[in-house]
């Protein structure tokens, strides 16, 4: 067996440690031992970043916000969806640690050299708390099964994207209660089932939550 190398570690004031490992060329990026994100599964971060995007690649200037970097792979697929000179790209992580291993160990080192990304050391919610209608479609990984998100994140979410705009949630199942609190935000909701993972011989799914805000109105349609 390939020896494990633990490439970095990262302990917080809470207590908790994150820490990045590489065995045989995959990443792991791990919150107190357990997997948040790998560099052999991430099928699902790919997904997310198609659907959120696709309703606005006809936008000038599309602004995303990437809530959690994780290994890069939402951010990646977003940017190559929205491959436009204008675009932005905020990166809401609060753990420079994880962005500093992205820079260094991850796949997509040439992204950090773009200018159209920037990061935040801040939690999403807190960045759209100081946003009103600014953000064309918000991405956030979610790597365990229940997102402990409150009505007051979702709100400030549903207040920082513009009409017909998605909020997109990747989880390993479903969440019915985060469904709920999302639609007492004022979201119209939905859910697909995607693969975790293009590779490897069992399929193992994933749950995007699809929160838009409103109904979207195609590009061509607007005044």
């Amino acid at each position: 067996m390939k020896p494990l190398t633990k490439l970095g570690e990262k302990a917080l004031e809470n207590g908790s440690v994150w820490e990045l490992w590489e065995r045989d060329g995959v990443l792991t990026l791990q919150l107190d031992g357990m997997p948040c994100a790998n560099s052999f599964t991430y099928g699902s971060e790919e997904a997310m970043a198609e659907l959120a995007t696709s309703p606005i690649t006809r936008a000038g200037q599309p602004c995303v916000m990437i809530a959690g970097l994780g290994l890069g792979y939402g951010l990646a697929k977003a940017m190559e969806c929205l491959n436009k000179e204008k675009a932005r790209f905020i990166v809401a992580e609060p753990i420079p640690d994880i962005v500093k291993w992205n820079r260094e160990f991850g796949e997509h080192k040439a992204l950090w050299e773009d200018k159209r990304v920037s990061t935040e050391p801040a939690s999403a919610a807190e960045l759209c708390r100081k946003r009103t209608g600014s953000l064309h479609a918000i991405l956030l990984r979610h790597a365990h099964a229940r997102c402990e998100m409150t009505l007051g994140d979702a709100q400030a979410y549903f207040n920082a994207l513009k009409g017909g705009s998605l909020l997109a949630i990747n989880l390993s199942k479903a969440d019915k209660r985060l469904e709920a609190t999302l639609r007492r935000a004022g979201f119209e909701v939905s859910t697909t089932v995607v693969p975790a993972s293009s590779k490897g011989k069992q399929m193992r799914m994933h749950t995007l939550v699809l929160a838009r805000r409103g109904r979207f109105v195609p590009f061509a349609e607007r005044s």
